[in-house]
């Protein structure tokens, strides 16, 4: 495997647009040893209603121009092309992404896949009364992903001339739905008009129904959305926490879709996980990680995925390698580190992995 280099994540609600916790944070980065720093262009303050903010962003420049560090942009959680109420607004928040993403001499502007906004919200027990949420019809779900298709080969066309790689991410299953399927019990006509689901339906084929919606969560129309777009600049970041996520949840092979994925994946996000998707209205990771609940962004090998497998398959892959670690975890950013470069380095015929666990004693 010859990557170049391997970066972590900058944490977005902990920057918070605190450019000198930005600079703290970068310097830390390069001390431990890291090649690359994945810039939330959200996280700090430089999109204003969708027009770059260039005095904010050139402060931003000139301090990563402090250090030896190379940068990977991440985009607004909350970009989405497939939100057509706001459909202009989001256009110019991606194109100012793309415009962040060339200023600083980034290499990648990575962007959630597409969600479909859905007839109603989810927003706390509230809406278990309610049976205004509807799943889109087939028609209206093809509509939104052409949107999206064509609105990301103009973007495409734009950001090849500034040299920015567009990549699509895969995402997870979370809250939503949990509450959707639950909803569905009391409202399934009404959530579902184009549909012959019944509120008998088996969990795993309401599943199949509702995670239309949400595209990114699986891998095998991740890669059909890529293959629409159809441009040299844009293809896939790979999550493997939320592809392992979404494995279990919708229970489809974890290492069949990286296979699938394989020829279009550009970019990777790496962290660990137990696959066990988050079924209540608790968020905080102090009253969830004791179960081994959620989208956990724990070091490598303090989970269930196994990157032994995934590197095997990786070994032609010559990108970045991202970290995507929570600042919870900040004491152990120097293992990671290490521990993915024994991932990297097993993927020679002539090293051996050495299988190392938190929970084992005998390790430390």
């Amino acid at each position: 495997m010859h990557i170049k280099g391997i970066g972590i994540n900058i944490d977005s609600p902990t920057i918070d647009g605190d450019l000198d916790l930005l600079e703290k944070t970068l310097g830390n980065f390069q001390d431990i040893g890291f090649d690359y720093a994945e810039i939330p262009v959200h996280g700090v303050d430089a999109i204003f209603k969708g027009k770059l903010n260039w005095l904010q962003t050139r402060a931003i420049i000139d301090i990563l121009k402090e250090f030896k560090l190379k940068y990977t942009v991440h985009g607004p959680d909350l970009l989405n092309l497939m939100d057509t109420h706001n459909f202009k607004l989001q256009k110019e928040i991606f194109k100012s992404g793309i415009e962040f993403t060339n200023a600083i001499g980034g290499e990648i502007f990575v962007y959630h896949g597409g969600k479909i906004p859905l007839q109603g919200e989810i927003k706390g027990e509230g809406i278990k009364q309610s049976s205004l949420l509807k799943i889109p019809s087939p028609k209206n779900i093809k509509r939104l992903k052409n949107i999206e298709v064509k609105t990301l080969q103009e973007l495409a066309d734009f950001a090849k001339d500034l040299g920015v790689v567009i990549t699509i991410e895969n995402t997870s299953p979370g809250l939503e739905e949990e509450t959707l399927w639950e909803l569905s019990k009391r409202f399934n006509s009404r959530m579902f008009p184009h549909s012959a689901l019944t509120p008998q339906t088996p969990k795993p084929i309401f599943l199949q129904e509702v995670r239309k919606y949400k595209y990114g969560t699986k891998i095998e129309e991740l890669v059909d959305q890529v293959k629409e777009i159809d441009r040299d600049n844009v293809g896939i970041t790979l999550d493997f926490g939320h592809a392992y996520l979404a494995s279990k949840y919708y229970r489809f092979k974890f290492l069949d879709s990286i296979k699938l994925a394989l020829p279009y994946i550009k970019h990777v996000h790496i962290h660990d996980c137990f696959g066990k998707s988050q079924q209540s209205y608790e968020e905080q990771d102090i009253n969830l990680i004791q179960f081994g609940i959620g989208d956990m962004h724990m070091p490598v090998g303090w989970g269930e995925i196994p990157y032994d497998k995934i590197f095997h398959l990786l070994k032609n892959y010559g990108g970045v390698i991202c970290l995507e670690l929570k600042p919870r975890y900040k004491k152990f950013y120097k293992y990671s580190l290490e521990r993915v470069k024994e991932l990297v380095e097993s993927t020679s015929n002539n090293h051996k992995l050495k299988k190392i666990s938190p929970f084992s004693k005998n390790d430390y």
